[in-house]
């Protein structure tokens, strides 16, 4: 399940690793004892693949394809490509932080902005942004809300990469 959360929502995530078990269970007796391991993480990672380049078809998102084969080729260089890997995760996880962010309202954008990227505190903004404390305290609140419940997936998917 972890390895199809790297790659997928975790809902798409249960149904391809439900999927890799049925072919697992339809070919058990033709499979080597040894290789059944590296027979489910291969297929979990096809079948990630084969669903990323339909939604490419069906969404156009061909860049989400292409980081996803990026990531799948740095994960199969094995634990030498690890720092790589982390540069990947990690222009990943800001990329939709940042999409995540901008769809927040501006006010709020901008006070969560100063608050968490330039470490201003309540007041600074307060005055920078001609409103009260108060109103700043909500925007951060409000953006964060947002962006916790925006970012879920990735986020649940994280704390498997963490471990």
């Amino acid at each position: 399940m972890s390895v199809a959360c790297r790659f997928v929502p975790e809902h798409i995530a249960e149904d391809i690793v439900q999927s890799v078990f049925v072919m697992y269970w339809e070919q058990k007796s033709a499979l080597i004892p040894n290789a059944i391991h590296s027979f489910l993480y291969k297929c979990t990672q096809n079948n990630c693949l084969n669903y990323l380049k339909h939604q490419a078809v069906v969404l156009g998102h061909e860049e989400e394809v292409r980081l996803a084969e990026e990531r799948m080729a740095f994960q199969l260089a094995g634990s030498d490509a690890n720092e790589l890997w982390n540069e990947v995760v990690e222009r990943d996880i800001r990329k939709l932080l940042k999409a995540s962010i901008s769809k927040l309202p501006p006010k709020c954008r901008q006070a969560f902005e100063l608050s968490y990227f330039k470490e201003m505190t309540y007041k600074e903004i307060a005055e920078a942004m001609h409103i009260s404390s108060r109103t700043v305290e909500e925007h951060v609140q409000k953006a964060t809300k947002f962006l916790r419940e925006d970012l879920k997936e990735v986020l649940f998917c994280l704390l498997f990469l963490l471990r």
